[in-house]
This record gives C-alpha cells, sequence and structure tokens, in this order.
C-alpha cells in the first residue's frame, strides 16, 4: 500500500510537471523585473518592402547582431513587423503586411511557429499590436478584429468583432481595452473609440468615446485607462485622455497636446509627445497623483530628430527612445532614469521600434 501511494504522488508530480511544461506558465516570478543581459530590438521596415529585422544586443560583451533573426532561422522575418512581446519563455511578432504572427524561442531566437493572420479570402489580417493574459495572446488586426491566441497550442481559439482598424490594446481585470483607430478609413472620418471586451465571454460590451483616431493603450495599478488620441491632422487635435476607472468618465490630461507612442513604468507614462515638422519631446507623467512630472524627459541637451518609439527596462529604469527618418537605418538611445545618455546604437534598422529585455 506504501508503494502504491508513493508511485502515485510520483504519477502526481510527474503529471503536473509535464502539464507545466506544455502549457509555458508565466508565474509570479516571470512578471518581476529582472537585470537584463540582452536586448531584441524589432525593425519594422518599410512596408512593402520585406525587410522587417530583429536585432541582437549583448550588453556585456557590447557584440551586435543585425540581423538575428536571420542568422537563427536562416530566412528573413517578414514584412512589416509591428509589434513584439515576451510572454513566458516565448517571443510573439506581428508581422503585418505578410499577415503572421512570428512565435520565438526567447532563448534561442529559433522560430517555433507561424501563425497565419488571414482572412477568409486570404488576405492578411494586417495583425497590429500585441497584449497577454492568463495564458492567452491577444492581437489587434485591421480587418476590425482582436484575435485570441493559446499560448500552450499556438493555435488560434477565437476572434471577437471591435470597432475600425484597431490599434492599441491593454489587459487588466477580465477587461480587454481596444484603441479603434479608423486609420484605413481616414477619407470617410476615423473612429473615435475603446471598445471593452469581456475576458471570459470574450464579447465586446460596449464602446466608450475617447476622440479622433486613438492609438496606444495603457493601464495604471488602479485600474485607470490611458489613450494616446491622434487627432486628424486637421480640425480634431489629439490629446492624452484617461478612463476613470471608477466612474468610466473620460479626462483630457492638460498639457500633452500631441501624444504618439508611450509606455507606462511604475504607474508613469512615458510619451512622445510632437509630430512630423515639429519637436519632439518625452513628457512623464504620474498616473498616480495625476501630474506631469517633466515636460521634456532628456536633461543634457541630447537631440533626437524624429522620435518613432520609446521603451522602458521596468528593472534599471532605463529609457530606450528610437529616431528614424523612415528611410535610412534609425538609432536607439538609451538614457539612464535621470535623462542622460548611456549610450547610442546607431544604424540598427528601418524604422526601429519595440526594444525587449532578456
Amino acid at each position: 500500500m506504501k508503494n502504491f501511494f508513493f508511485y502515485l504522488t510520483m504519477f502526481s508530480v510527474l503529471l503536473l510537471t509535464a502539464c507545466a511544461d506544455v502549457n509555458d506558465p508565466v508565474g509570479d516570478d516571470d512578471l518581476l523585473p529582472k537585470e537584463a543581459k540582452r536586448l531584441l530590438i524589432l525593425n519594422e521596415g518599410g512596408m512593402g518592402h520585406n525587410n522587417s529585422t530583429l536585432v541582437s544586443y549583448d550588453l556585456s560583451s557590447g557584440t551586435t547582431d543585425k540581423d538575428y533573426f536571420r542568422t537563427v532561422n536562416k530566412r528573413g522575418l517578414g514584412d512589416t513587423g509591428n509589434d513584439m512581446l515576451k510572454y513566458g519563455s516565448k517571443l510573439y511578432i506581428a508581422v503585418n503586411v505578410s499577415g503572421t504572427i512570428e512565435v520565438i524561442d526567447a532563448a534561442s531566437g529559433k522560430s517555433i511557429r507561424q501563425i497565419p493572420m488571414k482572412t477568409e479570402g486570404g488576405a492578411s489580417k494586417e495583425p497590429r499590436q500585441l497584449a497577454s493574459y492568463n495564458g492567452k495572446v491577444y492581437v489587434t488586426s485591421f480587418d476590425d478584429t482582436v484575435t485570441r491566441i493559446d499560448t500552450a497550442t499556438l493555435m488560434i481559439d477565437g476572434t471577437v468583432a471591435v470597432g475600425q482598424d484597431p490599434e492599441g490594446i491593454a489587459i487588466r481585470n477580465n477587461r480587454i481595452y481596444v484603441a479603434n483607430s479608423g486609420g484605413l478609413n481616414w477619407a470617410n472620418g476615423y473612429d473615435n473609440s475603446v471598445s471593452v471586451v469581456d475576458v471570459t465571454t470574450f464579447r465586446e460590451e460596449k464602446k466608450i468615446v475617447v476622440g479622433v483616431n486613438p492609438g496606444v493603450v495603457r493601464i495604471d495599478s488602479q485600474g485607470d485607462t490611458y489613450v494616446s488620441v491622434t487627432g486628424d491632422y486637421n480640425t480634431n487635435p489629439g490629446g492624452f485622455r484617461k478612463i476613470d476607472a471608477g466612474t468610466g468618465a473620460v479626462v483630457t490630461i492638460a498639457g500633452i497636446d500631441a501624444p504618439g507612442k508611450f509606455v507606462m513604468a511604475d504607474n508613469k507614462a512615458y510619451i512622445i509627445n510632437g509630430s512630423y515638422g515639429n519637436p519632439y519631446s518625452v513628457v512623464v507623467f504620474d498616473c498616480l497623483s495625476e501630474q506631469i512630472v517633466t515636460e521634456s524627459f532628456i536633461t543634457d541637451g541630447t537631440t533626437v530628430n524624429i522620435m518613432h518609439s520609446i521603451s522602458v527596462d521596468a528593472f534599471s529604469g532605463d529609457v530606450f527612445i528610437t529616431e528614424t527618418d523612415y528611410i535610412t537605418p534609425g538609432t536607439l538611445r538609451c538614457f539612464d532614469i535621470n535623462g542622460k545618455l548611456k549610450y547610442t546604437l546607431p544604424a540598427v534598422g528601418i524604422n526601429p521600434s519595440v526594444v525587449v529585455f532578456l
């Protein structure tokens, strides 16, 4: 009898271990920031040029592989890498024009699977932005949907219709918030809403009007949702909006008139503010005190002409700003938490965008 219980216990442990390996769980320890050893930088490339790249930069040795994905996988990444997300032991890359989600082993860079993102007619759904939650990865696409991917099977297991041409996505407390840009419909008028989708039922509950052409969505620890609204570049100006978690009211944050991409770290939003032909700056907004900390994060006089994207290392507080001219390989600059330049990586690729810390 003792032997029976011993083997039963061992079988249970092995079964649980096997299940854990298959499901690639993200435990609390995985969510805690760690010191980065390496950076992976996604370069969008030029739309229609099939030249997206992934760069690997080793922080200790200073060595760079500017075509890391090709080095490992002996093929290109595809056309227009729009977003990249690390979840568990895998990286997920939304490749817009190619219509794929590239799933990569984070440690080795080896491609595990290409998930096709196609319409019934075979056209690209144009995947845009990514978010993860409870073992799933969610993808916004320009066919007006959000797609759910099971991270254990790496198969699509659900789709929900939202607003026009959704871009940004963020998830908290079993609710998915999706910015409906309407960007492809600009000639007839952009969308102006954020869709709220219930995670459990995977159905849209409502739309919240936030302003013309919303882009990026982030959520702070209190559950307040922040949205960068781009406007229509004409009569409807942009703005930085907050959807209050308690009342649902939409509030405009004063002093941020032309927000673009932004990230959130330690309840602070780092916002690229400016537009083509106008000066760019990084505004830092404290989401808890609801005050602008600084209107110009860079403190040492470093000039960044066209700010394309921004990322923050949650462990060190380092801020990474990419610069582009949309034609030639762009530059990545790393600033410390006080806004002083630490180092520069020149000519990393066409339209450098998302930075992931490994």
